[in-house]
């Protein structure tokens, strides 16, 4: 196939992807508005036909070339992980106190993971 058309797959469904989770964010907090505008299965389904496609599709012969890690990587990972943890809180701040437990847990696992994926060799 096609280097052009793989590219197309593999582009395209990370951008569907990243707007569909930014739709679904957004419909956490908004639920009527969101849905008013797009029905989200229709989204969901458009986004796993080309995640299939990227996947029977891949890419060949391109390598990322690793760059080493600056100030600026880590304080977008620790800026993440604390608006992670915000985001959980306002979802669950009413169960009460357990809500700053699985907050706080929930932002230190995003900043774990996200450190480890930053410090891999491969």
């Amino acid at each position: 196939m096609n280097k052009l058309i793989r590219q197309i797959f593999n582009y395209s469904f990370q951008i569907m992807l990243f707007l569909f989770l930014l739709i679904l964010l957004l419909k956490e907090f908004f639920p009527t508005d969101v849905s008013l505008m797009i029905n989200i299965n229709w989204f969901m389904i458009a986004v796993i036909v080309l995640g299939i496609s990227s996947i029977l599709f891949p890419l060949k012969g391109i390598r990322q070339i690793k760059k080493p890690s600056s100030w600026r990587d880590y304080l977008l990972i620790l800026f993440l992980g604390i608006l992670g943890a915000l985001l959980i809180f306002l979802k669950l701040n009413n169960l009460g106190r357990i809500s700053y437990f699985i907050s706080i847990l929930g932002g230190l696992i995003i900043i774990l993971l996200s450190w480890i994926l930053l410090k891999e060799k491969d």
